[in-house]
């Protein structure tokens, strides 16, 4: 990843954890004065090189790991905000992100069961007793990361 595309990726995610939203590729260029084809340019190699997830055909983003802007049974609270993540996994990521306390509110995705974790101090302190199965081998996640 080149100087000018991490300074993209910084600043979607500078704008996610203050917003609470992903930025528009015309607020990006806006921010780093820029013109908006370069800022899509940008957006598009951080989309192939699996940094951003964009929605098909468009520069929205979809994903920016772990943080979720899809509704999924994956909530999160931290950082005394409501946050969505990807799977299960990816919501343990977002209190690790923001170096924060966090619980999330989750489901098996197996069966539908109600599962609650809880991040204290950096530490899973409540659901460490579980296992995690991924059903997508990790060499296939990105066949269809929205799946996964």
């Amino acid at each position: 990843m080149d100087a000018f595309d991490l300074a993209v990726r910084r600043v979607v995610y500078a704008r996610v954890v203050a917003d609470a939203r992903p930025p528009t590729a015309a607020e990006v260029a806006a921010e780093l004065e820029h013109d908006d084809d370069e800022i899509a340019r940008a957006f598009r190699r951080l989309h192939d090189s699996h940094a951003l997830v964009l929605r098909d055909g468009s520069l929205e983003i979809r994903f920016a790991n772990p943080f979720c802007f899809d509704s999924t049974p994956h909530r999160v609270t931290a950082a005394g905000r409501a946050w969505t993540g990807t799977c299960a996994w990816d919501a343990l990521g977002i209190p690790a992100a923001l170096h924060r306390d966090g619980h999330v509110d989750s489901e098996c995705a197996c069966c539908g069961e109600p599962i609650e974790l809880e991040v204290t101090d950096e530490e899973l302190t409540r659901g460490a007793d579980l296992l995690v199965h991924f059903v997508v081998p990790a060499r296939r996640w990105w066949d269809d990361i929205g799946f996964t």
